[in-house]
């Protein structure tokens, strides 16, 4: 596997891939790699002759400071990983790498009501920061296909409207959440819980398979209330939002929608990791 460390190298990288007919899968992460990150290489390694996979942690998109200075960083452990199922390269680049020389022109996208609800309004400035971060990789790569998982299923939507704006053109590949046996999904995050915290967390998936079971015959505002009040009652949990909404729009819903179209949302701290979590159905 390439190691890819600069700007320089990875436009290099590139080049050679389109001088030898062969396409690129991206996977852009920001380490601590988990079978659900490995679970986008192997989809991509179906699809594309390169996979390419980057590992940065990107401090724009952090808008809590203790959030950036916790997140796990398992550099060693993510290189041998990739190795292991096969990665062709991967990009690792230093925060003044990819912004100490910035020659990239100032880009926004204008995410409407996308960028002020859930996540856009609980992480003032974060999808800026994503934003940021996919337009600079996607220039220097200029990638085929970009694999993302649904886990983080409103950021997923961000990155379609930035591909809508982005001259390149790159097909956008949504992936499957993988989740634990137990149900719980799998996350970076998760190596900051506890053994008792892990067990705790398992009453998110917990609650979006009861509200999914009570589908269509339940009051959607009853079931919402009720389940907020239910978690925010187990001991070490901080529930910021549950909801369901229209899967297109991510606009609450009052009534269900036709099967395939409903999607819980939810978002809540167990002990001081905030987990987000959803379920389409």
């Amino acid at each position: 596997m390439e190691i890819i460390y600069t700007k320089k190298e990875l436009i290099q990288y590139r080049d050679n891939c389109r001088i030898s007919n062969k396409t690129i899968g991206f996977v852009p992460t920001m380490g601590a790699l988990h079978m659900g990150h490995i679970s986008l290489v192997q989809q991509a390694q179906k699809n594309v002759d390169n996979v390419i996979a980057s590992i940065f942690i990107n401090p724009t998109q952090f808008n809590n400071k203790d959030d950036f200075k916790n997140y796990p960083s398992t550099i060693d452990q993510d290189i041998e990983l990739l190795i292991q199922y096969g990665c062709n390269a991967v990009f690792i680049p230093t925060v003044d790498e990819i912004y100490g020389q910035y020659d990239y022109q100032p880009f926004t996208v204008d995410l409407g009501d996308l960028g002020n609800i859930f996540e856009g309004e609980k992480r003032p400035g974060h999808f800026d920061g994503v934003i940021e971060i996919l337009h600079i990789l996607f220039e220097l790569l200029q990638p085929n296909q970009v694999y993302m998982g649904l886990k983080d299923y409103q950021q997923v939507m961000v990155v379609e409207k930035l591909l809508q704006n982005n001259d390149v053109p790159i097909q956008l590949i949504k992936c499957a959440t993988i989740r634990e046996k137990d149900g719980l999904a799998i996350s970076s995050r998760n190596k900051r819980l506890s053994p008792e915290e892990r067990e705790t967390a398992l009453n998110l998936f917990k609650s979006m398979s009861e509200i999914k079971e009570k589908y269509p015959f339940s009051d959607i505002s009853i079931l919402k209330k009720s389940y907020f009040n239910q978690l925010n009652s187990i001991d070490n949990i901080e529930v910021e939002y549950i909801d369901i909404v229209d899967s297109q729009t991510l606009k609450s819903i009052n009534s269900w929608n036709p099967p395939g179209k409903n999607l819980i949302l939810i978002a809540a701290f167990v002990g001081k990791v905030r987990l987000i979590d959803n379920l389409l159905f």
